[in-house]
C-alpha cells in the first residue's frame, strides 16, 4: 500500500498514564503535519491476539456467551485471547480454544489479520479457523472469565446477527475471514 500524501504526525512526547497487569493507557503529544500539537490517548494492550472459529465434525460452530464488563452484558463471541511472547497466533488459538471451551481440533488455519480498534488500541487480531473440533477436556477459565460454551449452527449465528443480538464485533470479522477462506478453497 502506498503512503498517503499527508505525512504522519511527529511524536514529541510519549508517556504511560495508567498501567495494570494486562494493559497500559498511553498519551502521545503529537505535532500534526498542518501545525498544531495534539494529545492522543490510546490503549496499549498486548500487541497481538487470536480469535478462533472452531467447527465441529458435524459443521456446527463453538461459540461463547461471555460477560463483558465494559458493556455490562452477555455477548456472543468466539474463543480468543492474547498471543504470548514467542507464541504463534495458531498456537495461541489452540491454547485459548482449549482453555475457554475444552475443545481441540485436528486442523488449524490462519485465515486473516486486522486491527479491530485502530482509533483507540494498538492490538492486531489474528483469525484462526479450527476444523474437526471436538470436546476433549474441561474448561480452564481465568477467574475473571465468565463464559458459557455453546455449539450452534452457522445459520443460528447469522440469524442472531441479523436480529441484532448482542455480539462481540470480532465474531463478525471472523465470519468474514472464514467466508473468504472457503471461497478461496472452492476456487482452487
Amino acid at each position: 500500500m502506498e503512503n498517503p500524501p499527508i505525512p504522519i504526525p511527529e511524536i514529541l512526547e510519549s508517556k504511560v498514564v495508567y498501567k495494570n497487569h494486562y494493559m497500559e493507557v498511553q498519551e502521545d503529544l503529537l505535532k500534526l503535519p498542518h501545525g498544531p500539537e495534539h494529545i492522543y490517548s490510546f490503549l496499549a494492550a498486548a500487541p497481538e491476539a487470536a480469535v478462533i472459529i472452531a467447527e465441529t465434525k458435524d459443521g456446527e460452530i463453538v461459540v461463547n456467551k461471555e460477560y463483558r464488563h465494559p458493556t455490562t452484558k452477555w455477548l456472543y463471541s468466539f474463543p480468543g485471547g492474547c498471543v504470548d511472547p514467542g507464541e504463534s497466533p495458531i498456537d495461541a488459538g489452540k491454547r485459548e480454544l482449549l482453555e475457554e471451551t475444552g475443545y481441540t481440533a485436528k486442523k488449524f488455519h490462519h485465515i486473516g489479520s486486522a486491527y479491530p480498534f485502530p482509533g483507540c488500541c494498538t492490538l492486531r487480531m489474528h483469525y484462526i479457523l479450527a476444523q474437526e473440533a471436538e470436546l476433549t477436556h474441561a474448561t480452564a477459565h481465568e477467574p475473571f472469565e465468565l463464559i458459557q460454551v455453546e455449539v450452534k449452527s452457522l445459520d443460528f449465528i447469522q440469524e442472531e446477527i441479523h436480529k441484532g443480538a448482542l455480539i462481540d464485533g470480532t465474531l463478525c470479522a471472523a465470519l468474514y475471514f472464514r467466508d473468504l477462506f472457503y471461497k478461496k478453497q472452492t476456487q482452487a
